[in-house]
């Protein structure tokens, strides 16, 4: 039996070094449709694109040739005009400097390839921040600068946001980074947490843990850094739909594969009026926003030693 030992493990060492090339089927390109819009005084932009099989690695290109509309309740209508190929932009003018007001209703239309492709969407209300802060730690990283914002979450319930930010200018959107929650922190429907100010996990989310080239984590911001802070309000079913997105995005890969939920299409808003069983992917949504930044300079750091003093 010892003789054999060896043989046998060296056969599966041979055994393990199988190449193995899966023949993953083809399918037609889906088109997507990538409509966030914002009531900021600022271009809003519609993307269209089609999805690509897992191997293919070359670069995407947008769909271009569509119509893309977009209706509100009070009569106005915002055409989205074709810049570069895939993007659809709708500029403000002097007259009209966002594209609505809280508690307006909108309805998305995109013609293409002589398909009627529609969505609807509320602008519903957001939260407004009052206050972007730095804070110094010792956890996880000793000797280390945090941020969180302050905001009280409106009184009653039904609210859904969307937190984003942006470190030094650049928005952060790696895997990881899409905060949601209901009202002030709830994770679904059936938790009251209302009219307080945002719960820690939602508030200190936009901290985010980089490591050096050691591997070691190192201090979130350092002096210099500046961070703002962005709450959208979003619509239940866009809500819904972020949080579908999120744990499609952060797979456990290895053997904890073998417990994640299955891959799969996230549902959307999107409905193709004339032809039922054509498939789009995508979601349409028009959100409220409240911004405000902070930098981590001389004043902010004084202010830290001020407060570490007091406590």
């Amino acid at each position: 039996m010892r003789k054999l030992l060896p043989i046998f493990l060296i056969f599966i060492l041979i055994s393990c070094e199988d190449v193995i090339t899966p023949d993953l089927p083809t399918n037609e390109p889906i088109l997507v449709v990538d409509a966030w819009l914002t009531n900021l005084n600022e271009p809003q932009k519609i993307v269209l694109s089609k999805t690509q099989d897992y191997l293919d690695s070359t670069i995407s290109l947008g769909v271009s040739g569509a119509s893309v509309f977009v209706n509100d309740d009070l009569g106005n209508n915002f055409e989205f005009i074709e810049g570069n190929r895939g993007e659809y932009v709708w500029t403000p003018e002097d007259s009209v400097s966002s594209i609505g007001e809280v508690g307006t209703s909108f309805v998305l239309n995109i013609g293409y390839e002589g398909k009627n492709i529609v969505a609807q969407s509320e602008l519903r209300r957001t939260a407004t921040i009052d206050s972007v802060n730095f804070v110094k730690g010792g956890f996880p990283v000793k000797k280390s600068y945090y941020a969180e914002f302050w905001s009280r979450e409106p009184l009653g319930l039904g609210d859904a946001y969307w937190i984003k930010s942006y470190k030094n200018g650049i928005y952060q959107n790696r895997l990881g980074d899409i905060i949601t929650c209901l009202d002030a922190g709830a994770s679904s429907e059936g938790a009251e947490i209302d009219g307080i100010p945002f719960i820690p996990p939602i508030r200190r989310g936009i901290t985010r843990f980089d490591s050096d080239e050691n591997g070691d984590l190192k201090s979130p911001f350092v002096k210099g850094d500046s961070l703002y802070v962005e709450i959208h309000s979003i619509t239940y079913e866009a809500f819904d739909f972020l949080n579908k997105t999120s744990i499609q995005i952060n797979r456990p890969g290895g053997f904890g594969e073998l417990f994640a939920v299955s891959l799969s299409n996230v549902p959307t808003n999107l409905v193709v009026q004339n032809d039922p069983n054509f498939p789009v992917l995508g979601f349409f949504n028009v959100s409220a926003v409240h911004g405000l930044g902070n930098t981590l300079d001389d004043e902010e750091l004084e202010k830290i030693k001020l407060y570490n003093r007091k406590w």
